[in-house]
């Protein structure tokens, strides 16, 4: 199995690179398999973080039922820790956007419309549901 891996920055469109790779009959894809790494070595806490870490050299190199693999990356995501030859052997394409047209998140693509919405809906039923400071209960889970 050839692994071909695509390196970008978000809002590159390789999402849409990766799901156009997807509908190929001889492609498997994979998204963001580096970031079990990139957990580990930045120290970012997530729940699911050693069930990623246990996996994540058997998912990019192990069998496959397909010709390629192909592997998108986030560029950040390339952190001490990989296998040295993991951009050595392999195929590897860089996916960039100019910087122009990076566009920041708006308030709808962050999903915080959607979080206005839901509050509206269920006070519009006579349900207000409680509303969680984040960094409160981060600060304070009990």
């Amino acid at each position: 199995m050839e692994v071909i891996h695509s390196w970008s920055a978000p809002r590159s469109l390789s999402t849409s690179l990766m799901y156009s790779f997807s509908q190929r009959d001889d492609i498997e894809v994979l998204d963001e398999p580096l970031y079990a790494n990139f957990l580990r070595v930045t120290g970012l806490d997530r729940p699911y973080k050693d069930q990623l870490l246990s996996k994540m050299t058997d998912i990019i190199y192990g069998p496959g039922n397909s010709k390629y693999r192909f592997c998108k990356h986030m560029s950040k995501q390339r952190v001490l820790g990989l296998p040295e030859n993991l951009t050595d052997l392999l195929s590897n394409c860089v996916l960039q956007q100019s910087f122009d047209k990076f566009v920041p998140p708006s308030f709808i693509e962050l999903g915080l419309w959607d979080l206005v919405l839901i509050y509206n809906d269920l006070c519009g039923i006579g349900k207000p549901p409680p509303v969680i400071d984040a960094a409160e209960l981060q600060k304070d889970p009990e």
